[in-house]
């Protein structure tokens, strides 16, 4: 009987020795893979914000992003930039973004883009702050469609026509 209880009591000292050398191998591989994933770092490029200058000029801005950042993440940044340079009401919200194959962004924003408020720039200044800044801030993207709730719309505030996709407008960017 004693001889069965120093085997069994061998067996289970084999086994936590075993149990403890793999916790420690595992702790030692985890913590020195953690050093190598706080060295590596991130890779960046640049998104352009249009913004008004005047009544008919946009001027732009660079911000630095993560090149990894998922489309709608990417959208909520411009849109929250747009925000704060009061292009856009505070209210606006992004119901969706989706890049087609055929190098369409649809932006699907909430119906109050055309509420009209007072000391707003113009239609046409807030419409290309966003054609322009989602154009040049998503590769593969030549034009912006332009939805409300999930509806195009045929103008904005009556001025512009923006039924179809819009292209970047050079024209309105200081030179």
């Amino acid at each position: 009987m004693k001889r069965k209880h120093k085997v069994i009591i061998g067996i289970v000292c084999a086994v936590l020795v075993a149990v403890v050398a793999y916790q420690w191998l595992y702790w030692f591989r985890e913590g020195t893979d953690l050093q190598q994933r706080g060295s590596v770092t991130a890779q960046k490029e640049t998104i352009r914000l249009f913004s008004p200058l005047s009544n008919m000029k946009l001027g732009n801005r660079v911000l630095e992003i993560r090149s990894d950042m998922p489309d709608k993440e990417r959208a909520d940044l411009i849109l929250r930039e747009l925000k704060k340079d009061k292009v856009i009401s505070p209210g606006v919200q992004l119901r969706d973004v989706v890049i087609g194959l055929d190098g369409v962004l649809y932006l699907n924003l909430s119906r109050n883009l055309a509420e009209v408020r007072p000391g707003a720039p113009s239609e046409i200044v807030v419409v290309y702050s966003l054609v322009n800044s989602f154009v040049s801030s998503f590769n593969g993207v030549r034009k912006v469609q332009l939805l409300l709730d999930g509806e195009p719309t045929y103008t904005i505030g009556g001025v512009l026509y923006a039924y179809l996709p819009l292209e970047f407008n050079k024209d309105l960017t200081e030179d």
